[in-house]
């Protein structure tokens, strides 16, 4: 079943979608009400999303792209900049990140550079600022951090006060 969002009238119930009381499968897609340009195309398989979800800009641009399976993300899941940049690339498994996490900035410098295996931060972490300076550079190994976290030095409310 393929349908326009604007025409469809189905029931939240937890993470299903119902449609006439029924688990909905099927295609549902979102036309801008000027252009007419699809601002997004949604899949769902027995009221759980599964497969492919895209968004667009109002230019029809692609937005972002995400997989699902049985209602968790799955795979590979792209964003993009409304000058096409690719703005972030994730990897997920079962709902958690599993393998790189990265971010850009819209001119296309790496913000983000993270690594996960199933949930959990593991190996080399990376974070900078727009101007392309190291922000957070630190490696996970063994349940711990290793390396230059980026935050500042605490101090002591005690201290601070006169």
């Amino acid at each position: 079943m393929v349908v326009n969002a604007d025409h469809l009238n189905w029931v939240n119930k937890g993470k299903l979608k119902l449609y006439d009381g029924t688990p909905f499968t099927g295609m549902v897609f979102k036309l801008d009400t000027l252009s007419g340009d699809t601002l997004y195309i949604q899949n769902y398989q027995l009221g759980l999303k599964h497969g492919s979800f895209k968004r667009f800009y109002p230019n029809q641009l692609l937005f972002e792209k995400r997989e699902y399976r049985q209602g968790k993300k799955e795979g590979l899941h792209l964003g993009y900049w409304d000058n096409g940049m690719l703005a972030f690339e994730y990897h997920l498994e079962n709902d958690v990140y599993h393998g790189s996490l990265k971010s850009w900035n819209s001119k296309g410098q790496i913000i983000k550079s993270l690594h996960y295996t199933h949930g959990q931060q593991s190996g080399h972490q990376q974070l900078w600022d727009d101007n392309g300076a190291i922000r957070t550079n630190y490696i996970i190994k063994n349940n711990r951090r290793y390396g230059l976290l980026g935050t500042k030095n605490c101090i002591n409310v005690s201290d601070s006060i006169q």
